[in-house]
């Protein structure tokens, strides 16, 4: 029965981080190139040979050792695009397939976006979120009509000169865009899982074009978050069943014992 307590905890921690998952996702359906995450589950057994962690970051074989249950094996990142919407402003740019756009973060490493909504920052860089974009593009206060090609290059007319080339934005690729882990903020982090990251031009090497003028909505898609929202709920009512029957299996034989 004490391992009944176990396989039920552990499950009941699981569909709880899946849950806590999908209110992630619901939250932000409206939220700018958001991608949403789905959480993978595996069993005790494969979990003890992967050193997969549960919902609490404890390693599975110091909780549960051999005791059967259910366990988180990842979260992954949706890899489906958006919808495109047109928005007609010259710093609203789009990702029209695969890619991130970097950004440089306070401490200097990298991070990874999709939310294409980009500004200049104090320093006159573009920037997305408030964070410049890897390439240093620099707009001169001066410059006007401002234009973003579908390969990345970022055109501006000075007041002495016409198309002059800022810079280039380019789109980091991985391997398993998958993989990345979310920091919050929209931004990612690339990960063993993720693989090597290699920046390349928009439109080349398997990466998607940009869309001056347009943002790429969330991917998620509510009824599918809902649907898996009642799943989940069910799957933690059903283990806490199972609280329920072992303490009470528990209770009887306590009282059988103490009968003697």
């Amino acid at each position: 029965m004490t391992d009944a307590l176990y396989v039920a905890a552990t499950g009941m921690r699981a569909h709880q981080t899946q849950v806590d998952t999908i209110a992630n996702n619901v939250a932000n359906v409206n939220t700018t190139g958001f991608r949403r995450e789905t959480v993978n589950f595996s069993s005790v057994m494969a979990a003890l040979q992967s050193g997969a962690t549960d919902p609490l970051g404890t390693s599975v074989r110091d909780t549960l050792a051999s005791r059967g249950a259910g366990a988180i094996a990842s979260l992954q990142l949706s890899t489906n695009g958006g919808e495109l919407k047109q928005t007609q402003q010259p710093l609203d740019v789009a990702i029209d397939g695969r890619g991130f756009f970097e950004v440089t973060l306070p401490d200097g490493t990298p991070a990874y976006t999709r939310a294409g909504a980009l500004s200049l920052d104090t320093d006159g860089m573009l920037a997305s979120a408030g964070l410049p974009l890897s390439g240093r593009i620099a707009v001169p206060a001066d410059a006007n009509d401002l234009r973003i090609t579908p390969d990345g290059r970022v055109l501006a007319n000075l007041p002495d000169r016409q198309d002059v080339e800022l810079g280039n934005i380019e789109l980091a690729g991985f391997a398993n865009p998958a993989g990345l882990e979310s920091m919050g903020d929209n931004l990612f982090r690339a990960t063993a899982s993720s693989g090597e990251m290699r920046l390349g031009t928009p439109g080349e090497t398997g990466n998607g074009s940009l869309r001056q003028g347009y943002l790429e909505s969330s991917n998620v898609q509510l009824v599918d978050e809902l649907v898996s929202l009642m799943v989940a709920q069910r799957g933690f009512e059903m283990n806490s069943k199972i609280v329920q029957a072992a303490d009470q299996m528990l209770g009887i034989t306590n009282a059988l014992y103490q009968g003697r």
